[in-house]
C-alpha cells in the first residue's frame, strides 16, 4: 500500500481544520509524517515536498511550523539517500527563505546539510556559497564558537577551490572572534586557516613561522606535525632573503624531521647559502602545492625566482662579480631569461649591485658586511668556499665547452 500526495494533503487539511490544541496537531502531524517515510513509494520526495511547502504557509501556526520543520531538519534529511535529500533541502531552502525571520534557524540547518553533500561531491565553491549564505551576524541565539566555526569552514571551503580573494573576508571575521573563545581547538583551527591564508596570498615567510609553531603543537598528531613542518619548509624555500627567513633555515636545518622531507645535502645547501643545482630544484618542485605552481607576470614560477636569488645571494658572498653567460648555465636558463632575472632582483633591491652590458657581468655593490655576510662568515667554514668555487669551476668548464665546440665547427 503506497500513500499518495493526495492523500497527504487531505490528511493534512483534516488535522488542521479539527478543533485540535498545537501539540495534539504536532502529535498527529508526526504521524502522518512516520506513515510517509515507512510506507514505500517511488513519490517518496515529493510527498515530503507537499508537507514542507503546507508548514511554510503563512495560515498555519507558526510554534507549529518550526516543530515540524526541526523534525525534516534534524530527523528527515538525515535519513533519506543524498540524492534525495539534496532535491528535498533545496525545496525547503526555496520554501522559507520568503520567512527568513521566522525560519532562521532551520535554513542554516538545512544550508549546512546541503554544504556537506556538496563537500563530499568536492563542488566546493558551493558548498562555500551555501554556508556564506547563513546570517550568522543577524541570530542572537549563535554562539561565538558557532561564528569562529563557521567562518573559517567557509574560508577553507573557499581556498580548496582556490580562490583566496573569497576567502580573505571570512579570515578577517575569524580573527577578530578567536580572541573572544576560551576554546583551544578553535584557537589551533584558526592558526591552521591563517597560515594557509598567509600561503595562498603568497607571503610565504608570514606563512612558514605559523606552520613552524603548528609544526610542534602537542595538540597534533605526528604526521599533521609533519604535514606543518613541510608547509614550513617550502614556504621557507619560496620566501625572499632576509632576517626571518634565515632564522627559519637554522632552525629547519637543526631539526631532525626536515630529513624525512629532503635530502640533507639540499637542506645544508639552502641554510649554508650554497649553490642550489637544477636537480635539486626539481626535488623541491615535488613538494610544492598547485597554487605554488603558478607562472609569475614574468613567465618564470615562484620557485624558479626564489632560487636564482639564493644563487646569486650564493655568488656576492664569495665573488664581486659573475659573467651573466655563467650565471646562466648554473641556473639551468638560457643567457636571456638569466639576465631578466638579474636585472629584476637588481632593481627590486634584493641584491645590490649593477649589470655591466658591454662586459657581460654581474657585478655586486661593495658594502658593509650585513647579517647575512656576518652569519655567514661565522659558520662557514673553508669547506663551504671551495664547494662554492668548484660549482663555479664545472660550470664555467661547460660554458667553455660549448664555446669551444662552437669554434670547432
Amino acid at each position: 500500500m503506497t500513500i499518495s500526495v493526495d492523500d497527504v494533503r487531505d490528511d493534512l487539511r483534516l488535522i488542521f481544520d479539527s478543533c485540535l490544541s498545537n501539540n495534539q496537531q504536532i502529535e498527529k502531524c508526526r504521524n502522518l509524517l512516520n506513515t510517509i517515510i515507512t510506507t514505500w513509494s517511488p513519490n517518496l520526495v515529493e510527498t515530503l515536498k507537499e508537507v514542507v511547502g503546507f508548514f511554510t504557509q503563512d495560515n498555519v501556526n507558526l510554534f507549529v511550523s518550526r516543530q515540524m520543520l526541526s523534525d525534516f531538519c534534524l530527523r528527515i534529511l538525515p535519513w533519506m539517500s543524498d540524492s534525495q535529500s539534496k532535491l528535498l533541502a533545496h525545496f525547503m531552502r526555496e520554501e522559507m527563505q520568503p520567512r527568513v525571520i521566522d525560519f532562521e534557524y532551520h535554513l542554516s540547518i538545512v544550508c549546512n546539510h546541503l554544504s556537506s553533500i556538496y563537500e563530499k561531491e568536492e563542488k566546493w565553491k558551493e558548498a562555500a556559497n551555501l554556508l556564506a549564505s547563513i546570517p550568522a551576524e543577524s541570530y542572537y541565539r549563535y554562539s561565538v564558537d558557532f561564528e569562529l566555526e563557521l567562518y573559517m569552514k567557509i574560508a577553507r571551503l573557499y581556498m580548496e577551490d582556490d580562490d583566496p580573494l573569497l576567502a580573505h573576508p571570512y579570515v578577517k571575521k575569524a580573527a577578530v572572534l578567536q580572541l573572544e573563545t576560551t576554546n583551544t581547538d578553535l584557537h589551533i583551527n584558526y592558526k591552521v586557516c591563517y597560515a594557509r591564508m598567509l600561503n595562498f596570498r603568497l607571503k610565504f615567510v608570514e606563512a612558514a613561522l605559523e606552520y613552524h609553531e603548528l609544526s610542534n603543537c602537542p595538540s597534533f598528531g605526528e604526521s599533521e606535525r609533519l604535514v606543518a613542518l613541510k608547509n614550513a619548509l617550502v614556504c621557507t624555500i619560496l620566501s625572499f632573503s632576509g632576517n626571518n627567513r634565515t632564522q627559519l633555515l637554522k632552525l629547519l636545518y637543526n631539526d631532525e624531521r626536515c630529513k624525512l622531507l629532503i635530502r640533507l645535502t639540499t637542506l645544508e645547501k639552502l641554510y649554508m647559502v650554497r649553490i642550489i643545482k637544477h636537480n635539486e630544484m626539481n626535488e623541491i618542485e615535488t613538494m610544492l602545492m598547485p597554487h605554488q605552481k603558478a607562472k609569475t607576470n614574468y613567465g618564470t614560477t615562484l620557485l624558479v625566482e626564489a632560487i636564482a636569488e639564493h644563487n646569486i645571494q650564493s655568488i656576492r658572498l664569495l665573488h664581486k662579480s659573475i659573467q651573466l653567460e655563467l650565471f646562466a648555465k648554473l641556473l639551468g636558463f638560457d643567457l636571456y631569461e638569466a639576465k631578466l632575472i638579474a636585472e629584476r632582483i637588481i632593481s627590486e633591491g634584493r641584491i645590490e649591485g649593477s649589470i655591466d652590458e658591454t662586459d657581460g657581468l654581474i657585478i655586486f655593490n661593495s658594502q658593509k658586511p650585513d647579517r647575512i655576510q656576518s652569519w655567514h662568515k661565522n659558520i662557514e667554514s673553508m669547506n663551504t668556499q671551495l664547494n662554492c668555487t668548484n660549482e663555479l669551476l664545472l660550470a664555467n668548464s661547460s660554458v667553455q665547452k660549448v664555446n669551444d665546440d662552437q669554434t670547432d665547427v
